[in-house]
């Protein structure tokens, strides 16, 4: 858990990861501008409204932003912002991630966004995003009105004597909270699923955890059916299958860069099986590959 109190205002994003493959707004309302909302006014102070999100890219990823329609009246309040996991999908939340406090004026237009690229939060699934009122009533949080509400994704922590947990929808909210986040993905996708994400990977597409490269030009043999290392499958690479079908490790003939399965034999298994084989390469650079291909010289 971390507390800290970071601004509600834009910075320049300060987060040096490399450049991230995916990123996703997510949001349970159907807010658009211009349209009618309701501040909820009844909020006293310590009493939070929250709302739960599932990414959908794939994870572990940060928050960059928090945005959230907070108006009804125009002063300045500090708020505080809660980060939950909420991996169960109970109506308590999980482990608390990240707590800070934000100073918000209320605007009746403008969603606010809260930057977190100063300090960001890391996320491996559903979380819950809780805002914590230090005062009673307006401005507030608001609530669309396109007439539906997500149950399982809008939540109060109440002041019942003690602070409890509800569904809002329990306690007559009747739309979702204006509250979204966006999150980007810290991992480039496995495409292959063979354990080596797609960055690193000199065969994207085709699962060869062992990345056997056998001529070096960074395009593994999984899915390298240019062996005149031209940069294109075409029928110039039907000879060197064919000078070496047949042959086998030790052969004065075999061809290392043939032998596409590794097996150690020179068949027709070597021209892969749909839809990763040499009919589909056909006119194609080899790969595809997190590598470039480079003609030979």
């Amino acid at each position: 858990m971390r507390c800290l109190m970071i601004s509600a205002t834009l910075v320049a994003m300060a987060w040096t990861q490399s450049a991230f493959p995916a990123q996703e707004t997510l949001q349970n309302d159907g807010f658009a501008s211009g349209a009618t909302v309701t501040f909820q006014g009844g909020f006293v102070a310590g009493e939070m409204a929250a709302a739960r999100f599932v990414p959908q890219i794939g994870c572990p990823c940060i928050i960059e932003t928090i945005s959230l329609l907070f108006g009804g009246a125009v002063e300045t309040r500090d708020v505080g912002i809660n980060i939950w996991d909420d991996s169960a999908g109970s109506t308590v939340p999980g482990p608390l991630l990240f707590t800070g406090t934000v100073s918000l004026t209320g605007s009746n237009v403008n969603l606010q966004e809260i930057d977190f690229s100063l300090s960001p939060v890391l996320v491996d699934g559903p979380f819950r995003v809780g805002l914590e009122f230090t005062h009673s009533g307006l401005p507030s949080v608001a609530t669309d009105l396109d007439g539906t509400i997500d149950a399982t994704a809008n939540f109060i922590l109440a002041d019942i004597g003690v602070l409890f947990w509800f569904q809002s929808q329990t306690l007559g909210v009747s739309g979702d909270f204006v509250i979204r986040a966006t999150i980007d993905n810290l991992v480039s996708p496995d495409t292959d699923e063979d354990g080596i994400t797609d960055d690193m990977d000199n065969c994207t597409e085709v699962a060869n955890a062992d990345q056997r490269d056998s001529n070096g030009d960074g395009h593994g043999n999984a899915c390298d059916f240019d062996y005149t290392n031209n940069c294109v499958v075409n029928f110039l690479d039907l000879a060197p299958f064919s000078d070496a079908f047949g042959a086998t490790t030790g052969d004065a003939n075999f061809n290392d860069d043939v032998d596409l399965d590794g097996d150690g034999v020179i068949n027709f298994l070597d021209f892969g099986a749909p839809p990763n084989n040499f009919a589909a390469a056909f006119t194609n650079p080899p790969g595809p590959s997190a590598n470039a291909c480079t003609p030979a010289p």
